[in-house]
């Protein structure tokens, strides 16, 4: 052989142990990268599960948002008919409030109608005090004038008897 094919085939024999080594390197990299794809793959299922996980908890908070959606929707209407009632229930106590504010203004107007005829009275009762004051002060010096007129009638009648007497003392003396 000529040293011409020897160096061929020697160049061929490294670049044959050079493919070899990267073949194998390449064989390497590949189960690496085979293991990589299994290990991504279980990471990727897992990923799945979560994933299905998340929706399923995802679709029960929907549902329990319509829930609650509904639930607030009924409480408002509730809240609102409750509104309603209780603007109704304002309304009729103000009516009745205003009724009867009416009523007692007018029994106030009769109280005071009737405060103005006793204050009449009471002025008339004072007029007729002080005429009954006048008279009892005139049935007093009356009372006064009787009593010195009494006395004076019963020194009178004293006299009257004592002359009484004497006149008798005086017919008797006579009569003897």
């Amino acid at each position: 052989m000529s040293t011409n094919t020897e160096a061929r085939i020697s160049l061929l024999e490294r670049d044959v142990a050079d493919l070899r080594t990267w073949s194998l390197e390449q064989s390497k990299v590949s189960v690496a990268i085979l293991a990589a794809l299994g290990d991504l793959q279980k990471g990727q299922e897992e990923l799945r599960k979560g994933q299905e996980e998340l929706r399923a908890e995802v679709g029960g908070l929907r549902e329990g948002q319509e829930a609650l959606r509904k639930d607030q929707e009924g409480l408002r209407a509730e809240v609102g008919g409750l509104r309603e009632e209780l603007h109704a229930e304002i309304r009729e106590l103000r009516k009745d409030l205003y009724t009867e504010a009416r009523s007692l203004r007018g029994e106030i107007g009769g109280v005071r109608s009737e405060v103005g005829g006793l204050r009449n009275e009471l002025g008339g009762v004072k007029e007729e005090l002080k005429e009954i004051r006048g008279d009892l002060g005139a049935v007093k010096r009356s009372a006064g004038n009787l009593e010195s007129s009494m006395k004076r009638v019963e020194g009178d009648v004293a006299e009257v008897k004592a002359g009484h007497i004497e006149l008798r003392n005086l017919v008797a003396g006579m009569v003897r």
